[in-house]
């Protein structure tokens, strides 16, 4: 028997993870919180010189309260509650996205509002976090059966396809694409097979460019992305105002609050179109201030991940890092001319209250999700310790 006392600093491997995964959360939360602030100055600079300067920014602030309360619960609670609460979690959001589509509000030719009082709430926000947790839970649950058609890929699948039809149908293609692909990049991670993957990736992009076809507002998004100077004047304007604002920002832009596109230029500048503001008054170093912060949350939120014990926090935790990061993507790519005009804030940033709500809470899970890969070391160097000392 061993009777020498445990000494953790021959621990190096446990310490090292201890100090990766609280360093990780802590830049995570820090990128966020910096990120969160620009937006709300950005709005700010938006109200300048508009009736209610403070119409939008007072809005986010309330609601950037309401998503941090969120983070904090969700960073205390035990990660087995999400799986304990998920069925209740997925009727309720397959519920809140029928009572949109039938009974909700049609705003700008879609139903995906639901309004109560002064308050109203996008069930699509809910969706995408109920995707993930479904698919972590599923795919953990069954991960030695990973590689089979019905428990790795058809059944978890099913779930899945139900909170994209039901996001469809808002019309939403956008949100639609984006639950889909983090969808299938969160199978690919759980060891589904590449070829069903593949198959269900075509499959997606045939119908979508069907429905997109028969539809004229999303054809003709199409056709002004491909030749925007030739729709500049209607279904491209807000694309050509968009590339006006990042050449008026040149390198280091003209200034908060002395963005001219914000006048009526761009109808979306407080939500969608956010990032060329920001491009406008920072210039080149404010948009790569805000490039190289969301790609602190990918390694981060990755990195969180990986060393995750626990199969369903280390799947969870993939999802709301690929969720984020991908949506980030699709929007600067839409700001920028890089993809067709897509309904999709940019985190953290944009103005709307579903959305920062539900991306602080998720970046609170992941925050739970480092605490518990910390939690996990300590109490492994606890029984190693009392294993020495016996």
């Amino acid at each position: 028997m061993w009777s020498k006392t445990f000494d953790p600093r021959n621990d190096v491997g446990g310490i090292e993870e201890d100090v990766s995964s609280f360093g990780a959360a802590s830049l995570l939360v820090g990128a966020v919180v910096l990120l969160t602030c620009f937006g709300l100055l950005t709005l700010f600079s938006i109200g300048v010189g508009q009736s209610n300067p403070f119409h939008y920014p007072s809005r986010q602030l309330v609601f950037t309260v309401v998503g941090a309360a969120g983070a904090v619960v969700a960073a205390r609670l035990p990660i087995r509650f999400w799986r304990a609460v998920l069925p209740g979690l997925f009727l309720s959001t397959v519920i809140l996205l029928l009572m949109a589509r039938l009974v909700g509000p049609r705003i700008n030719g879609a139903h995906r509002w639901l309004v109560f009082g002064p308050v109203s709430f996008q069930p699509s926000e809910m969706a995408k976090l109920t995707a993930v947790v479904w698919l972590a839970a599923w795919m953990s649950h069954h991960r030695r059966n990973a590689g089979e058609a019905l428990r790795g890929f058809f059944i978890p699948m099913v779930g899945l396809g139900i909170l994209c039809l039901l996001v469809l149908i808002g019309p939403d293609f956008g949100t639609t694409a984006l639950i889909g692909a983090t969808g299938l990049f969160v199978l690919f991670l759980a060891g589904t097979k590449v070829i069903f993957l593949l198959g269900t990736l075509l499959a997606g992009l045939l119908v979508l460019g069907v429905l997109v076809w028969h539809d004229p507002v999303r054809i003709s998004r199409v056709t002004s992305f491909m030749e925007p100077e030739k729709y500049q004047d209607n279904e491209a304007y807000q694309l050509i105002n968009s590339l006006h604002a990042f050449m008026e920002g040149g390198a280091t832009g003209r200034g908060i609050g002395q963005s001219l596109q914000k006048f009526s230029y761009l109808p979306e500048a407080h939500t969608d179109f956010i990032y060329a503001i920001i491009a406008e008054e920072t210039g080149v170093i404010g948009s790569l201030v805000v490039l190289t912060l969301f790609g602190v949350i990918f390694g981060c939120g990755m990195m969180i991940s990986w060393r995750s014990r626990d199969p369903f926090a280390r799947l969870m935790g993939y999802g709301i890092t690929l969720m984020i990061s991908l949506q980030a993507v699709i929007n600067i790519a839409v700001v920028t001319g890089s993809a067709p005009t897509k309904g999709l804030p940019l985190p953290f940033v944009s103005h709307g209250g579903s959305s920062i709500v539900f991306m602080l809470t998720m970046v609170g899970l992941l925050v739970r999700i480092a605490c518990g890969n910390a939690e996990v070391q300590r109490d492994w160097r606890s029984r190693r310790q009392r294993t020495w000392s016996a």
